[in-house]
């Protein structure tokens, strides 16, 4: 999986007001200006210890089922892989 190549793909794609769950390695490569364009980023639960501290004041963590509620709300769903 290329990290770097997914984040720049999203960045091309996704609008400022979209909920991103950001999941996996992509959370180690997080940068302030993913996380100052969207205010909507979220993680599960079990994995915020990937999570930078300087960015846990942004991101929204959610359990499973949260994240199963989240995706229900939407039309479409992309994944990145």
């Amino acid at each position: 999986m290329n990290t770097d190549k997914i984040l720049v793909e999203l960045a091309q794609m996704a609008q400022t007001e979209d909920s991103i769950v950001v999941m996996g390695d992509a959370l180690l490569k997080l940068t302030n200006a993913i996380v100052g364009v969207y205010p909507n980023l979220y993680c599960l639960s079990n994995e915020q210890t990937l999570l930078n501290n300087e960015f846990k004041p942004q991101i929204k963590v959610i359990e499973y089922s949260e994240f199963a509620d989240l995706v229900l709300e939407f039309e479409n769903c992309v994944s990145l892989k």
